[in-house]
């Protein structure tokens, strides 16, 4: 591969028909080591956007390879590439929404620090990460977003983080979120609804 693109530079910029250039397609599969060869010859392809608007990184996110994800981030801190970790897919969905939807705590962890601004995306379903970091109990993560000043806490149909919370009945925490999300913690426990 290297004498290749050392013969062709421009032998990586290639995509097929649904826009995935070869570290998509590498992301998709999980092929570590290719996606570090490839990212080391031609950075620029963590940027790239294929049709349904994903970088490899939501694509190695989205396709349950986390430690590839994990990898792939730490790449994305170069100059001019963080930018891109905020990419969302055509579902409005971002590296966070997906790591969090698909129970990767650890990684979500990681995103959240590595790019606290992930926290502040809604998607199409109007679902912010802490939304559903509420809903799958997810309490490590959903400190962590706390933490943020302006992430967002909207769900669909309205409802917002703590009607997620409530589902779960964690009268711990969903005290914790009454506080961050609606600022009423004393007036709540002196009206005696939070106890």
């Amino acid at each position: 591969m290297k004498e290749m693109a050392s013969q062709d530079p421009s032998i990586f910029l290639g995509t097929t028909l649904a826009g995935n250039t070869c570290l998509h397609i590498s992301s998709i599969h999980g092929h570590q080591a290719f996606c570090t060869d490839v990212v080391e010859l031609e950075e620029s392809l963590l940027a790239a956007l294929n049709l349904e608007g994903d970088t490899p990184l939501l694509s190695a996110v989205t396709s349950g390879h986390v430690s590839l994800a994990s990898v792939l981030l730490q790449c994305y801190r170069a100059p001019g590439l963080s930018e891109s970790i905020l990419e969302q897919d055509i579902d409005g969905c971002n590296a966070l929404h997906h790591a969090i939807r698909n129970g990767h705590r650890e990684l979500a962890l990681e995103l959240i620090e590595a790019k606290p601004a992930l926290s502040t995306h809604v998607n199409i379903w109007s679902e912010s990460p802490m939304y559903i970091a509420a809903l799958r109990d997810f309490i490590d993560v959903s400190e962590k977003l706390l933490e943020i000043p302006d992430s967002a806490h909207t769900g669909p149909y309205g409802y917002n983080t703590l009607r997620a919370a409530v589902r779960n009945g964690n009268p711990v925490w969903l005290k914790e979120l009454w506080k961050h999300v609606l600022g009423w913690p004393e007036k709540l426990t002196t009206m005696g609804i939070l106890h």
